[in-house]
């Protein structure tokens, strides 16, 4: 409790102190916003930020997202008419020149959306060609009213942050990284959180048709490798984070 006090108030007064500074070179994130058409078996539409996602942040903030659906991997008789699919969220914010509301880690902000966080943890992707980069992994139940009856559905989100050189996903870490580079280098970087979720079966039987949870982030994972590999600038990263 003491430790969580102390990086608070140190991460509080270094935001502070960073308003005192002169003005910054910004620079750009090293992903690009164009969200593919079809990335690892996926077919990719865009789909438009809602109204509480702009409000929320900056107005220079910039938005790409996109609903995914793909066929169910497995056989299929030749006389099987109905084909299972399966459905992912992709999403990538552009944070702006203010630090105070910009991008934010979604653990602040899903739950406002309904979801129920019961596990963080961090993860590594591999990317062809490029290595590993870090990930955070969340379970999360989320509850909607649907034709006047409540649902609960099970959902698993991978996210990430992007720098102008570094890849990180640690909220604290980059924001501590933001700063230092604003009073030490005069650099304010554009930010990029990158998210991909969907839904997987759980316990509940009304979920029949979805995956299990091991099935449903193989599938993320290869999606957000595609994403990545496709997206991000690999010949500016590199720093710690990474």
């Amino acid at each position: 409790m003491k430790r969580a006090v102390v990086l608070l108030v140190l991460t509080t007064s270094l935001l502070s102190s960073a308003y005192l500074l002169p003005d910054f070179v910004q620079t750009e994130s090293a992903i690009s916003l164009e969200i593919p058409k079809s990335l690892a078996g996926w077919q990719c539409t865009p789909i438009a930020e809602t109204k509480a996602e702009r409000d929320i942040l900056a107005p220079d903030t910039k938005f790409s997202k996109a609903s995914c659906e793909r066929e169910k991997p497995g056989k299929r008789s030749f006389f099987q008419t109905d084909v299972t699919k399966q459905f992912a969220d992709v999403s990538i914010v552009l944070s702006g020149y203010d630090l105070a509301n910009s991008i934010h880690r979604p653990e602040r902000c899903m739950p406002a959306q309904g979801h129920l966080i019961h596990s963080s943890e961090k993860q590594q992707v591999e990317v062809k060609g490029h290595g590993v980069f870090p990930v955070r992994r969340l379970l999360s139940t989320k509850e909607e009213v649907k034709d006047g009856r409540l649902t609960t559905h099970d959902c698993v989100t991978y996210y990430f942050f992007v720098g102008h050189d570094r890849i990180i996903e640690d909220h604290t870490r980059r924001t501590i990284f933001d700063i230092s580079d604003r009073m030490f280098k005069g650099q304010a970087q554009r930010w990029a959180y990158v998210s991909v979720s969907t839904q997987y079966r759980g316990n509940r039987p009304s979920a029949e048709g979805l995956p299990e949870v091991a099935e449903a982030e193989v599938a993320l994972q290869q999606l957000m490798s595609e994403l990545v590999a496709a997206n991000v600038a690999w010949d500016q990263i590199g720093g710690e984070g990474r």
